[in-house]
């Protein structure tokens, strides 16, 4: 009950937070100066956003396939309908805790089961590693081009080399911190000796940073579509910072457009620009990235499957 009261409370404080930045925000909106409009090239665009959305989808899948093959290989079919299934309840639960229950779910033995958590750590920090490291170096190439000292590069590929080597290190920092006793997490649930390896762990990266550009990019053909001449290359390599800085904020999948939407209108006004479209753009691509697989997802989820969760949660 503590847990579920937590959960809750933080649910409550988000959406609270996010609508009282939003309201803030409703004097300065400008609803006639968002003016989207249909041109020749607009079908184009959306034609490559739906294209980078599939191969979000089958990227996201072999980045799965990687992780699951620390246990036992998998297809590219079979990692496609495991996703979806997460994704569907992930977006119905708070934090992780739905993408921890999927995981449980979709394996067949119970030793796999057991390794739920393990397998959910090692699909979730190549996204984050992924996104601080792209970030990084976006910070690393358009800092000089903003005036300011070569020295800010310098931090930022100095913070790139920090991420690399955290990330390739995880397992040792895991287990410091457990000696410390700061993390109360069973220690056979994060770790499985000499896995994933340096190579399985680099491939999903690259896979993840890969992810990240399509997914960023994924907003700037929304403006592509509909209002062209509002997008400038600063604001083009902007947006992966928008997403980044977004990933850092604790959120739920099913309200993540709200807390995303009111962070892009604070976020794109620093430049001085229709933070509205920007709004609009990053809530069409929570809708078709998570919403529409998180749909087919739940609908896929089978008795059995339900009856299992059922079991594991009494």
């Amino acid at each position: 009950m503590v847990g579920k009261a937590f959960f809750w409370s933080l649910k409550v404080l988000l959406l609270s937070l996010a609508f009282y930045f939003l309201y803030l925000k409703l004097d300065s909106i400008e609803l006639d100066n968002l003016q989207w409009a249909w041109t020749n090239h607009s079908l184009y665009y959306l034609f490559g956003f739906l294209l980078l959305w599939f191969l979000n989808l089958l990227f996201d899948a072999q980045a799965w396939s990687i992780v699951q093959s620390i246990l036992h290989p998998i297809s590219l079919k079979t990692a496609l309908v495991h996703n979806l299934k997460c994704y569907g309840l992930a977006f119905i639960s708070p934090m992780n805790s739905g993408e921890i229950a999927g995981r449980y779910l979709i394996q067949e033995k119970p030793y796999d089961r057991k390794k739920a958590l393990f397998l959910t750590f090692w699909t979730h920090a190549p996204k984050l590693f992924s996104k601080a490291i792209v970030s990084f170096m976006i910070l690393a190439f358009i800092l000089p081009n903003q005036g300011l000292g070569i020295q800010y590069s310098l931090m930022a590929l100095l913070a790139i080399l920090i991420s690399l080597v955290l990330y390739l290190r995880l397992e040792r920092v895991i287990s410091l911190l457990h000696e410390k006793e700061l993390w109360n997490r069973p220690l056979k649930d994060y770790l499985i000796k000499g896995k994933p390896t340096i190579q399985q762990k680099l491939s999903v990266l690259a896979i993840n940073a890969l992810r990240f550009l399509l997914f960023s990019s994924q907003m700037a053909l929304v403006l592509l579509a509909f209002k062209p001449e509002l997008l400038t290359w600063q604001l083009y390599w902007s947006i992966p910072l928008y997403y980044f800085i977004s990933a850092l904020i604790p959120s739920y999948t099913g309200i993540d457009f709200i807390i995303k939407g009111t962070l892009a209108l604070y976020f794109f006004d620093v430049f001085e620009t229709d933070a509205l479209s920007f709004t609009l753009a990053s809530t069409a691509v929570w809708f078709f990235n998570w919403a529409i697989p998180a749909i087919v997802g739940l609908s896929s989820l089978k008795k059995v499957e339900i009856d299992r969760l059922k079991r594991k949660r009494a």
